[in-house]
């Protein structure tokens, strides 16, 4: 790395850090503020706060630090304008698309970090963080429902039901898929409903298929009324942070939607999701771009306009994202084409306006 490259990449490093600092810390500060009624009210040890913030922060982590570097590049790059060296480094040779490696190098590091955290840290710190709420803060709500819930047990046995009332305990469109040692189909079962009770599930209105090489059909559906049979899995299986797609790891994600689609699911929401697990730690490298190509253009160097125009930029980017991310849930294009367009379009347009700009 140049000399040049280590100058761009000190003056960003530490804002981005101090940027993300204040985010998580304002997060958390506004989060207590408004559970403080609960604290008192149910008498919540110190100990037990800073245990949940301190569960809560690689979370806030992870959304937060795309921001962060936005703000913390938009900022950098405007203080480069502003004081010539943009101009300097444009006299010596240096153009604006060389200039910003340094910002992507930051951003490329942030990235990995970012996805480390969500892959590794995440899904166990939400997993302590909601126990301490349904405990500590009695934040469970009676009746309370989710909707598409998935988990997989330790006989490798993949279960999935359209919806799950945690007040009764009861599953509906309950869908149980079997696996062999080799992860090959063996059985699926279905139930139009699934009552737990103190001696197992009773599944109701429902039918087995065996399924054989190649997922084929063997013999004709058992249908039945009811059956009790004893899983060991519970309604607080499926309530569990890991069992949700957006605190799930990659690894177990991608299995849980290959093995979704054997059961002929939509599996549109968790590919979506799966993908974004690749998606939110790129953003914090397309943002450090947006915020360099903004801050740099020739009629706003040095000024805040070109500040607001980075901070526009990425908000707008902030948006697509989400916006595309819906067409893909509701399966109006297909998931990848989606997930990927606006980060596609916001990459192709920060090289067209650095390429542009002298």
């Amino acid at each position: 790395m140049r000399i040049l490259d280590r100058y761009l990449a000190r003056q960003l490093l530490p804002v981005w850090l101090w940027c993300l600092t204040v985010f998580i810390s304002l997060t958390c500060l506004i989060d207590l503020f408004e559970r403080l009624d609960e604290v008192a009210r149910y008498h919540v040890a110190a100990e037990t706060v800073l245990r949940y913030y301190l569960n809560f922060a690689p979370f806030v982590f992870v959304r937060a630090s795309p921001l962060a570097l936005l703000l913390a590049g938009a900022f950098v790059a405007t203080r480069l304008s502003r004081h010539q060296e943009l101009l300097a480094m444009n006299a010596s040779g240096t153009s604006l698309l060389r200039a910003s490696v340094p910002f992507l190098f930051i951003g490329w590091l942030a990235s990995i970090l970012v996805f480390a955290v969500n892959d590794l840290v995440v899904p166990g710190t939400t997993k302590a963080y909601e126990r301490i709420r349904r405990d500590a803060f009695r934040s469970a709500e009676a009746g309370e429902t989710l909707e598409n819930v998935a988990i997989m047990d330790a006989f490798n046995r993949l279960y999935h039901a359209r919806q799950l009332d945690l007040k009764t305990g009861e599953l509906s469109d309950l869908t149980i898929l079997e696996h062999d040692r080799q992860n090959r189909p063996v059985k699926n079962l279905y139930a139009a409903r699934a009552v737990w009770t103190k001696f197992g599930w009773l599944l109701l209105h429902g039918a087995i298929y065996r399924v054989g090489p190649g997922g084929a059909l063997r013999g004709d559906p058992e249908p039945f009324v009811e059956r009790l049979i004893s899983y060991p899995v519970t309604p607080e299986s499926f309530s569990q942070p890991e069992t949700r797609p957006e605190t799930m790891r990659y690894g177990k994600l991608r299995l849980l939607v290959i093995r979704l689609k054997h059961m002929g699911l939509d599996v549109r929401r968790y590919s979506v999701e799966l993908a974004s697990k690749v998606t939110i730690p790129l953003m914090n490298l397309v943002v450090c771009l947006l915020a360099f190509a903004g801050s740099t253009q020739p009629q706003l160097r040095g000024h805040l306009k070109g500040l607001g125009l980075s901070l526009g930029w990425g908000l707008l980017y902030y948006f697509f994202v989400g916006f595309w991310e819906g067409i893909g849930k509701r399966g109006m294009l297909p998931v990848s084409v989606a997930v990927w367009v606006p980060h596609v379009l916001a990459v192709w347009w920060c090289l067209r306006v650095l390429r542009r700009t002298r």
